[in-house]
């Protein structure tokens, strides 16, 4: 056989070889977890968002598609569904969120709607619930957690599940746990092993690192970085930097936070500041030095003008400061001109 020949159909099989061993994105993909935090925000658990107008978000992610990696709680599966995700990866650093994910994943595939969700999560069918989880595969050291995480969190989710029911319907969007179409979309993303669970820190160097290797190696992109409010409790240090840069992000991914910091707008009647920016505008971000924090950041990002409080980042450092910057010379224009 001719050398040329040879080496073609070394570099098939070579090819061929490195195909098949690429990971699925997959709830079976072992994650690795990064180390528990020496002590939680508050010494609390935040069983369930008190991020009341999540609608703000809607038109950001709505058919962003790709891979969905968010911190925190129910909040993902509203904007996951939204977003008609191909992949979730819920992640937080506190292992009793990581648990009470286990247990919505076992009540979303036991409940067929979302009629019966919502009924799975009320007090009368507490029996029901701990046979799942009682029945569900896992040592018993395993399901005692998944137990308590539920026997600890049940009352406020089945509250917060309500309050999201009527904060969806004022603003008249779909949610999950009453538009059947969404409710499908999470179910059978658990259904189809697309889910993927893990206790994760932002800023520490082994689980999300380990989101972006696999994610690139797939060949995914990121559709939504939901954030939550994370980002206030830590600098812009290397590692965080180091994390979100390993995130297939590009100008079509979406990066949606809160922030509860002082010096910007919130909404009205709340402890927060909702941003949306394009993932190649938060890369850019990432790359400048004087950013230390978000909320040197998020001072230079414009309101929408649909909500005050809501705020939209698309550009990069030099050109938002420029912005900034002619926005200022044009008030103290017009204070002069008034006077």
């Amino acid at each position: 056989m001719p050398v040329m020949h040879v080496l073609a159909l070394v570099l098939l099989l070579a090819s061929a070889v490195a195909a098949a061993s690429e990971p699925e994105l997959t709830g079976l993909t072992p994650l690795p977890s990064d180390p528990a935090p020496a002590e939680l925000i508050r010494d609390s658990h935040y069983w369930i968002s008190n991020e009341d107008h999540l609608e703000l978000f809607h038109d950001a992610v709505k058919d962003k598609g790709g891979v969905y990696l968010g911190v925190g709680s129910d909040q993902n599966y509203l904007l996951g569904a939204w977003a008609r995700a191909e992949v979730l990866v819920l992640m937080d650093f506190d292992q009793s969120i990581v648990d009470l994910h286990r247990v919505y994943r076992l009540i979303f595939l036991a409940a067929e709607t979302p009629e019966e969700f919502l009924r799975l999560w009320r007090r009368e069918s507490r029996p029901e619930v701990r046979r799942l989880i009682q029945q569900s595969p896992g040592s018993r050291f395993e399901k005692a957690k998944l137990l308590r995480a539920y026997g600890t969190a049940r009352w406020a989710v089945e509250r917060r599940l309500n309050r999201v029911v009527a904060q969806m319907e004022k603003a008249a969007l779909p949610c999950f746990v009453v538009d059947a179409g969404d409710y499908a979309h999470i179910r059978g993303l658990y259904a189809g092993n697309k889910v993927l669970i893990a206790r994760g820190d932002l800023t520490a160097n082994q689980t999300v690192a380990s989101i972006g290797r696999i994610t690139k190696r797939a060949g995914k992109k990121m559709g939504v970085l939901y954030l939550s409010n994370a980002e206030q409790y830590f600098p812009y240090d290397g590692n965080y930097r180091s994390n979100m840069r390993g995130l297939p992000l590009d100008e079509n991914s979406v990066v949606v936070r809160t922030s509860g910091q002082r010096g910007i707008t919130h909404v009205k009647g709340t402890y927060y500041h909702y941003n949306t920016q394009s993932g190649s505008s938060f890369l850019a971000w990432l790359e400048d030095a004087k950013t230390r924090d978000v909320r040197m950041m998020l001072r230079y990002a414009p309101d929408t003008g649909k909500a005050r409080g809501l705020s939209r980042l698309d550009t990069g450092p030099a050109e938002a400061r420029e912005v900034f910057k002619q926005k200022l010379l044009a008030k103290r224009t017009s204070r002069k001109a008034r006077r």
